[in-house]
């Protein structure tokens, strides 16, 4: 553990009763100051995550950190973090300058300290002069608003967000994201941020912890993981793919579609079995002599910023392809790509698993 984690996660397994883990064996950190995004599907542990870090639930096993010190056992009122809940769980009987003070008063804080800090509040979420409106006055964003001041009154050191902008329509959604990403970035705390969707996670985060069935398959920066997925299941999830078979022939050599490739990746075993990741923008729209996969254009739809054109090869693989150019169905095409645009992955590849073999391959211990 470094000066900089704030939050640390040892082998933490979330079981009820005989079910499945909800949570298994997990381990990570986090850092002080930063956004992260705990993203993917429906019942893959992420809320689980936040509930055992706000202390709504207990670890089955495993210890949980916070500050160097072991807090299992913490009572949620004695963490130092709030929760945003997807609901933002407001009081719709008390006006907005009472919502932001409720845990102020509880504390019994003086006054005018209250009044200060509430002020404080409601002016880093731009809400400065609605002290008196009413909840059931305000916008969807407003509400969302009022929740985050809620949180931040209370200085904590780590704010938790739970799909808070679920509810939200889509052009107010995309409005607050940059508002929640530069208001981390002014009051320079922790925000874990809980969503299932990819785009969100990838224009706010930091870094970004991809879960699936109780484990972490991935974490990283949005751009490691987009750009180097570790296996299938991240490649499909964070945006769009083109996935094949293939054959790691030797370090920096692949071969699928029946040819061989150059590409940028080692560390694999000679001759083996691997899955090759193209993303469609990394395709580019040639003619047959030029390009390193001939294919058959079968449709065709514009986006509003590209056109996404469906191909297939004669080996019956389907290409995905996005593209300002436009092509025409039924057309014999050629597509290039560089070799950094191969991203090859072992199969079934955990992200333990993959730090295993860059550290051995390092050592020259193996691969």
């Amino acid at each position: 553990m470094t000066n900089s984690t704030i939050i640390q996660f040892n082998n933490v397994t979330k079981q009820y009763d005989n079910d499945p883990a909800v949570l298994d064996d997990v381990s990570f950190e986090i850092e002080r100051g930063k956004f992260y995004t705990l993203l993917g599907p429906s019942g893959c542990g992420k809320t689980t995550i936040l509930r055992l870090i706000a202390g709504f639930t207990e670890a089955t096993s495993g210890e949980i950190y916070f500050n160097g010190k072991k807090i299992n056992d913490l009572p949620a009122n004695k963490r130092q973090v709030n929760t945003v809940f997807q609901d933002y769980a407001l009081f719709p009987h008390l006006n907005v300058f009472e919502n932001v003070a409720f845990g102020l008063r509880i504390k019994k804080l003086k006054k005018t300290d209250i009044e200060q800090r509430v002020k404080e509040a409601l002016h880093f979420v731009n809400l400065a002069g609605y002290e008196q409106r009413e909840i059931k006055e305000m916008s969807g964003g407003q509400r969302q608003r009022v929740a985050i001041a809620r949180a931040i009154v209370n200085e904590p050191e780590v704010i938790l967000l739970d799909e808070p902008l679920s509810a939200l329509d889509l052009k107010l959604r995309t409005e607050m994201q940059y508002e929640l990403r530069d208001l981390q970035k002014r009051l320079g705390i922790t925000f874990i941020f809980v969503t299932h969707d990819q785009e969100e996670a990838l224009a706010m985060s930091d870094e970004i912890f991809v879960l699936n069935k109780g484990k972490i398959q991935q974490s990283g920066t949005p751009t490691d993981i987009y750009d180097e997925p570790i296996n299938r299941f991240v490649a499909d999830f964070i945006g769009e793919s083109n996935i094949v078979k293939g054959t790691m022939i030797k370090d920096y050599l692949v071969s699928f579609t029946g040819k061989q490739f150059d590409c940028v990746d080692q560390g694999f075993d000679t001759n083996e079995p691997v899955e090759i990741v193209i993303r469609p923008e990394d395709l580019e729209i040639t003619s047959i002599e030029k390009g390193k996969l001939q294919v058959q254009v079968d449709s065709q739809l514009f986006r509003g910023v590209h056109y996404e054109i469906c191909c297939y090869d004669t080996a019956g693989n389907e290409w995905l392809v996005h593209s300002t150019k436009k092509a025409t169905v039924g057309d014999q095409i050629g597509l290039y790509f560089d070799p950094e645009a191969i991203h090859v992955m072992r199969l079934g590849e955990t992200e333990e698993e993959f730090d295993r073999r860059l550290e051995s391959y390092k050592d020259g211990d193996g691969k």
